[in-house]
């Protein structure tokens, strides 16, 4: 993190949690903006650009919320600041690992949050090491809580990632939800029934993050989908937040992960996922692709370049250079 990353994250803390017609994506941005290499021009530009554009301004509260009480606050979106300094504080005294585990441990994993957004926050908060904004996520998680809270009991689990969408595929595509925002369609598909009985347990799979990765990019490269650029964007914050859990802990946020993943998948129609992808010879370089998004003021483009770079740093699968010279136009 470089000192005028550190200053704007900080002065991000005037900015309520909902920004006009979205949320709030400037911290996340930055964040990967500065990880890509931008200048601190750049990144001053950027928080300029979204303070005029789309920030909303946090009304002033004196609202004080100690320790053993922030998880009666559930849901409660007023909330947000009151719950944001109540972790500060605490990451302070306790450290990033002891705090992020002690409160995905006490409430239910819930990884669709805010339409996965308190997830990318947080883990972008934690790549960044900003107390500011790790509590921000913390807060976030908490505030907008939307688990996908389907009994799973004496449930086969799928053959495979995606097999488990195929299954998805043949009994629930198709299917359309109402609903103008993408947590209020997956609050239906949480509902509907035929997804209830469809929805299999995550397939035994040692590397279900690293599978869950490959299938969100096939998904996006064939639908293009806004839903489904936040699957593959959540499945790499994934992996900074189960890094900070016990172990058991930690599959158990992958297995509610997977079933986000799911509810996500359907609420854009479970579509029928195709075969291989033919890639491009002349695909630009990384360091080109991450120069272009430095320039975008689209955040959803700069997080997607973002992702695919990181991602492609473990998987080096040419896929996601293509995704990525796609969203930029190259």
């Amino acid at each position: 993190m470089t000192a005028v990353l550190e200053t704007l994250l900080d002065a991000n803390v005037r900015f309520a949690l909902q920004a006009k017609g979205t949320t709030n994506h400037c911290p996340m941005a930055l964040a990967a903006l500065c990880a890509m290499g931008a200048s601190d021009q750049r990144l001053r530009d950027f928080y300029a650009h979204w303070e005029h554009q789309y920030a909303i301004l946090e009304a002033p509260s004196d609202t004080e919320i100690a320790r053993n009480t922030w998880s009666a606050h559930l849901g409660q979106r007023e909330q947000f600041q009151a719950l944001r300094r109540c972790f500060e504080a605490w990451l302070a005294e306790a450290g990033t690992a002891a705090v992020v585990a002690a409160i995905l441990t006490e409430i239910p994993a819930a990884p669709a949050t805010i339409a996965f957004h308190a997830w990318i926050r947080l883990a972008y908060g934690i790549e960044s090491a900003h107390r500011g904004e790790i509590a921000a996520g913390l807060a976030a998680l908490v505030v907008g809580h939307l688990p996908i809270a389907v009994s799973m009991e004496g449930r086969s689990c799928a053959a495979s990632v995606e097999a488990g969408l195929a299954h998805l595929s043949q009994r629930c595509g198709g299917l359309r939800f109402e609903g103008n925002s993408i947590t209020a369609r997956l609050r239906a598909v949480a509902q509907e029934p035929r997804f209830i009985d469809a929805v299999e347990l995550a397939p035994k799979d040692q590397s279900l993050l690293d599978s869950l990765a490959r299938a969100a990019l096939a998904a996006y490269w064939q639908t293009e989908n806004f839903t489904v650029l936040h699957m593959v964007t959540a499945t790499h914050a994934a992996r900074r937040i189960v890094e900070m859990l016990p172990d058991a802990r930690a599959r158990q946020l992958e297995h509610a992960l997977w079933l986000a993943f799911c509810a996500a998948y359907v609420s854009v129609g479970a579509p029928q996922l195709g075969g291989p992808v033919e890639i491009r010879a002349d695909l630009p370089s990384w360091q080109a692709l991450c120069a272009s998004a430095i320039e975008s003021n689209d955040d959803h483009v700069i997080k997607l370049t973002y992702t695919c770079w990181r991602e492609a740093q473990r998987n080096p699968l040419p896929l996601y250079r293509q995704v990525a010279a796609r969203a930029l136009g190259k």
